[in-house]
């Protein structure tokens, strides 16, 4: 009888998603539907409130690595993954989507430049370093990775990016790299860093178009800040 009512109320919870989709469920209640794929003839509910205690909302949930969501009771191996794959499809649909949009995108504004770069760091946990080079009317030629890190820091190679840059014919570089720690306010490196490519670029002719720091779906623009931090000194 017990079993039955459970599968009753999943129906519920399943048609609920069916007919008004997840902006209607809580937190909570999304985990627990999500649960229903990987764990049978078990509530989810009660399991789906110790994730959010244990790591204090839902995306430190779907951010969490396996061996700590098996540590939550009444999560094992198969609900550990299917919580990780769900992260991992919500980076890919948000890479596929800057993907598809990379050719025809012009990146003439501090805002396009970080709409574009944002979802490329879907998912990464480590450091990354990312260059788009792009033509006179600010479209991208190519983009591609130039370094990649631990946690905490990457190297940016000036001469990698310059020679790549003179190869594709373009006229400027936009930069991005992101802080896995979750900040993104950029270091005292990153700042020197941009300078340096800065000078470099610009004696072959080239620009700097922007260097934006990306963190949680974020960013800050470096030529930005340094705008205004010049505007308060005037």
């Amino acid at each position: 009888m017990a079993e039955k009512l459970h599968q009753n109320h999943r129906e519920r919870v399943l048609e609920k998603f069916r007919r008004f989709g997840l902006d209607v469920f809580s937190d909570h209640e999304a985990l627990e539907l999500l649960l229903f794929f990987a764990i049978p003839r078990v509530d989810t509910n009660p399991t789906a409130h110790r994730l959010l205690a244990r790591f204090g909302s839902l995306h430190a949930v779907l951010e969490a690595p396996a061996e700590q969501l098996c540590e939550v009771e009444g999560i094992g191996p198969r609900a550990a993954t299917l919580l990780r794959l769900a992260y991992a499809m919500c980076a890919r649909y948000q890479q596929d989507v800057a993907k598809s949009e990379r050719h025809s995108d012009r990146l003439n504004t501090i805002e396009r430049i970080g709409a574009y770069f944002v979802p490329q760091f879907a998912g990464e946990q480590d450091e990354v370093l990312l260059a788009a080079y792009l033509d006179g009317a600010g479209r991208v030629i190519k983009c591609e990775e130039i370094a990649r890190g631990g946690h905490t820091q990457v190297t940016v190679d000036a001469y990698k990016i310059a020679r790549t840059a003179l190869l594709c014919d373009a006229s400027g570089v936009a930069l991005a790299h992101n802080h896995p720690n979750g900040t993104v306010t950029p270091s005292e490196s990153d700042l020197l860093a941009t300078r340096r490519l800065e000078q470099t670029l610009a004696g072959l002719g080239l620009e700097l178009v922007d260097h934006c720091v990306v963190a949680r779906g974020k960013y800050t623009s470096i030529r930005k800040l340094r705008a205004g931090q010049l505007g308060q000194r005037r």
